[in-house]
């Protein structure tokens, strides 16, 4: 797996275009989870027969707890799989000893010094 900085920089509009529409995809997967999730806590902590809800009222406008609640989980499953992904991206990385550029953990010659790289470990 290439880096997403060494894709971008070889793929024109198209890669950026996956990427978005990638990202559109995952946010919709994540309000989803996050929909059900608070969705089976609500119907676990309220008593569906009594027709209770989980909102509050500031100057009369009502602000219900569970849009809330859905839309912070919804970031949290976003940013826990940009997370993973930005380990993955930086396993496959090491830094030259000379110059600190990030190249490729494989690489035996620095690209941007052309400093010679003993073999990882």
């Amino acid at each position: 797996m290439q880096s997403l900085r060494e894709m971008l920089a070889r793929g024109g509009i198209a890669v950026p275009a996956i990427v978005f529409a990638l990202a559109f995809a995952a946010f919709g997967v994540a309000n989803e989870i996050a929909r059900v999730a608070v969705y089976v806590l609500q119907q676990q902590v309220l008593d569906p027969e009594r027709g209770g809800s989980l909102a509050f009222s500031i100057a009369g406008t009502q602000i219900d707890y569970t849009e809330v609640l859905q839309a912070v989980l919804a970031v949290a499953v976003i940013v826990a799989a940009l997370a993973g992904m930005w380990l993955l991206v930086r396993r496959e990385l090491r830094a030259c000893p000379e110059c600190r550029s990030d190249i490729p953990a494989s690489a035996s010659v620095c690209r941007y010094c052309t400093t010679e790289l003993s073999p990882p470990e």
